[in-house]
């Protein structure tokens, strides 16, 4: 085939493709960071699926997602893979509780009535789910895992976390939550409506931040749970490590003031002995690798150590029963 002609045809390939995915490709940009980008992203393609739409071009590609299991009327953000269905609600609705002041006890739990731990967060929280019953022993302790890949506390219109939270109170009722969180965050902070709350670099960014931060824990510990809120770790990109460190140290002041609320510390947890980024983790004069290949989530034994760590923590802050996790 002559080339001119192969490049008419490349052309055409490439815009069905793209009358026919628009609403996923708009799905992606609007999960974008807030930017020129994402704005030029949504302006093209708002033209192109009201046209794949109304030429019911739509009703194709959404055929095709329904046969390979996904909603395409799904609501946008943090896709369902790995996540635990929740309980029903209750039909009796709980007393209300006194607002707590100060940490208290976490219950002890009898084979009739496990502890019930929840896992909420990004990506990395994700894969705390997927060992945290590598850890937690299932005769008392019902693990519900809700982490939720590209989500964070920045983008409510993408995913609005404290109404999923508020959710997760009234249906699960967690005795415990370990929140981890805040890798997709370097962002401008939207409310749910898409509407700009405060630009990313501004100085008023921090402050903003840390309300949404509070009010995320605060809802997490309205029915009477705790809160582990697990700090980011550094990461092999140095560029980030400052940011990290402000998300770090808000993380660490709302805990301080929050009752039932601890911060876990993973970044000196887990960092070289000069303080920088190691893949590596040495313990009992074993040296094993715990990093995954991307340098900022862990492999399977990294995520195993974080979640023997937080369990142990949680036992000194808040009395966890050891007979939760221990060998």
């Amino acid at each position: 085939m002559p080339a001119g002609r192969a490049f008419v045809v490349i052309v055409v390939c490439l815009f069905v493709w793209t009358i026919l995915y628009a609403p996923e490709l708009r799905r992606s940009a609007a999960a974008g960071p807030v930017g020129t980008r994402r704005t030029l992203s949504l302006a093209l393609l708002a033209p192109v699926v009201w046209v794949s739409d109304h030429v019911r071009l739509t009703d194709v590609t959404d055929a095709a997602a329904r046969a390979a299991g996904r909603d395409p009327n799904a609501a946008i953000g943090g896709g369902d893979a790995g996540i635990d269905e929740l309980p029903p609600a209750p039909t009796i609705p709980p007393k209300p509780t006194k607002p707590v002041v100060r940490d208290t006890r976490m219950r002890e739990p009898t084979f009739e009535r496990q502890l019930r731990v929840t896992i909420v967060g990004d990506s990395l929280a994700a894969g705390i789910g997927y060992f945290a019953e590598r850890v937690f022993k299932p005769f008392f302790v019902e693990v519900f895992k809700q982490g939720r890949i590209s989500t964070g506390l920045a983008r409510p219109d993408y995913f609005n976390w404290p109404t999923q939270m508020q959710t997760i109170v009234d249906r699960a009722d967690p005795d415990l939550v370990l929140v981890m969180l805040g890798e997709n965050d370097n962002q401008g902070l939207l409310y749910p409506d898409g509407a700009l709350e405060q630009d990313i670099g501004t100085f008023e960014w921090a402050s903003h931040y840390e309300e949404r931060v509070e009010r995320f824990a605060s809802i997490a510990t309205s029915g009477g749970g705790h809160v582990i809120w697990i700090g980011l770790p550094n990461e092999r990109d140095r560029g980030r490590w400052d940011f990290i460190q402000k998300q770090n140290g808000i993380y660490r002041s709302v805990a301080d003031r929050l009752p039932n609320v601890a911060y876990f510390d993973t970044w000196n947890t887990f960092a070289a002995p000069d303080g920088g980024y190691s893949a590596y983790y040495r313990d009992d004069n074993k040296v094993r690798q715990i990093r995954a290949d991307d340098g900022v989530h862990f492999n399977s034994d990294g995520y195993t150590l974080l979640m023997e760590k937080v369990a142990e923590f949680a036992h000194q802050e808040f009395t966890l029963d050891p007979k939760t996790y221990e060998t």
